[in-house]
């Protein structure tokens, strides 16, 4: 077997050793090698087949090579490993982590784009079926309760009107439903401070019946956006816990690279799962997702190395601010698509 595999290793094509001596292009500096040592420029040359350059430039720029395998296995099996690598020094092995974050968030979202696209007239609609087996459409549920607030609303506003022309002799008020409605849904939005209102729910509603495609591809865009901001607030937050161990910014900011890259791989992995359309791979792919808290304790064990109990406490009340960031986050995307 190792012989077939080197023999067919053998005629694999070999990767051209470029030796360049000459002058730079750029700035006509003597260059013997592959850089030019004055300006940094490379001297390989462009006037090639167009899918050589393609290959390597996508290459470059994302690092596909043994690199990424070098740097998921550690990144699974390790909790922490890559950091501690990272501030010792030893960064040559492995994928720059914010190269891999971007790759995987890359590719994440293109498969979660890919496989939630909504096709078929019931993904349209999101029905999906109730305990007692019968389906309900969630727009159309939304709908509903949107016009049951207004109706409240406006039936509070109309008892409070009568009770006024009541007390004051038959004062006549005239005064339209549908105007009532409104006022009294700003003066309560307003009041109570929210960052979505009924309004911005019918908006949603309505860009969702014209294409909902295009919705969930803004969703997601928004989505990206939202983990990048989150990234640095999570590291900030770690920081603030481990703010007496003495640990730099640049630590706690390689913790949330690294575990956001690990969150990405498993939405990868399950997409992956979900596409083979087999039911017991399909509840494999909602189970992976629980691995995604463990991952972070153990990482906050053994890359802090405090015992049990303190990295449980800690754990907790930074799993609880994450999960704020991340609720904020959406909401806020959300806010952003209406705007």
């Amino acid at each position: 077997m190792k012989q077939r595999i080197k023999k067919y290793l053998r005629k694999l094509p070999k990767r051209r050793v470029q030796h360049f001596e000459g002058f730079c292009p750029n700035c006509e500096f003597p260059v013997n090698g592959k850089f030019c040592s004055n300006c940094g420029q490379s001297t390989k040359s462009f006037q090639r087949p167009f899918w050589t350059v393609v290959s390597e430039s996508v290459g470059d720029a994302l690092s596909v090579d043994n690199r990424l395998i070098h740097t998921l296995v550690p990144l699974f099996l390790k909790p922490g490993y890559l950091t501690r690598e990272f501030m010792r020094g030893r960064r040559a092995r492995y994928t720059p982590p914010f190269r891999l974050y971007l790759f995987l968030t890359f590719f994440a979202f293109l498969l979660l784009a890919y496989n939630h696209k909504p096709e078929s007239a019931a993904a349209k609609e999101l029905t999906v079926e109730t305990d007692d087996g019968k389906k309900l459409d969630m727009v159309s549920f939304l709908e509903e309760m949107v016009d049951e607030e207004e109706y409240d609303a406006d039936s509070l506003k109309l008892d409070s009107l009568a009770e006024f022309k009541k007390k004051n002799g038959g004062v006549a008020i005239h005064i339209g439903k549908k105007n009532v409605a409104k006022d009294s849904l700003k003066a309560k939005k307003e009041k109570d401070g929210g960052l979505i209102g009924d309004s911005d729910v019918k908006k949603l509603i309505e860009m969702w019946k014209l294409n909902p495609s295009l919705m969930m591809d803004t969703a997601f865009k928004k989505l990206s956006q939202t983990l990048l901001v989150i990234l640095p607030l999570f590291a900030l937050a770690l920081a603030l816990m481990y703010v007496r161990r003495k640990h730099y910014m640049l630590e706690h900011l390689l913790i949330s690279l690294n575990f956001h890259a690990y969150i990405f791989v498993l939405v990868i992995i399950s997409e992956l799962l979900l596409m083979v359309n087999l039911e017991f791979l399909s509840t494999l792919a909602l189970y992976l997702y629980f691995l995604i808290p463990i991952q972070l304790f153990l990482t906050m064990k053994f890359y802090y190395k405090q015992s049990w109990v303190k990295t449980f406490f800690k754990f907790v009340f930074v799993s609880f601010i994450y999960n704020i960031l991340l609720f904020t986050g959406i909401i806020m995307s959300l806010v952003a698509m209406v705007a």
